[in-house]
C-alpha cells in the first residue's frame, strides 16, 4: 500500500446506523426545502394558460401575413408589379442636383 492510498482511505468503516442517520437527515432536508419552495410553485394562472402567448403570436402572424397577401394581390391586379424592368429606368431619368460627385472629379483634376 502506498502513501497516497493510505492517507485517502477512511480510517474506520461506516456503520449501518450512520448510513441510516445520513439518509434520514438527507430526506428530511429535501422535504424541508420542498416545503419552503412550495409557495413559489403555486400561481394564479389557470390550467393550460402557458400557451396563451403563443396563441396570440400565431394569430397575429396569420393576420399580418393575410393582410400582406391581400395587398400583394391587389397590387398585382392593379398592374403595379408588371414591367418592373422598365420601372428602374424611370428613376435614372429624374434630373436632380448631384450631391455625390465632388467638384474636382467633374473638372478632371486629381485629388
Amino acid at each position: 500500500m502506498n502513501k497516497l492510498t493510505r492517507h485517502t482511505r477512511r480510517t474506520r468503516p461506516q456503520t449501518a446506523s450512520q448510513r441510516s442517520k445520513f439518509i434520514t437527515s438527507l430526506v428530511m432536508t429535501l422535504v424541508a426545502l420542498f416545503w419552503l419552495v412550495r409557495p413559489a410553485l403555486a400561481h394564479e394562472a389557470p390550467e393550460g394558460s402557458e400557451w396563451v402567448m403563443a396563441d396570440w403570436m400565431f394569430l397575429s402572424f396569420i393576420l399580418f401575413a393575410g393582410a400582406a397577401l391581400v395587398v400583394f394581390l391587389l397590387a398585382l391586379k392593379a398592374g403595379l408589379l408588371s414591367n418592373l424592368e422598365d420601372a428602374k429606368y424611370y428613376i435614372l431619368d429624374i434630373e436632380e442636383e448631384d450631391y455625390y460627385t465632388p467638384e474636382w472629379a467633374e473638372t478632371g483634376g486629381d485629388a
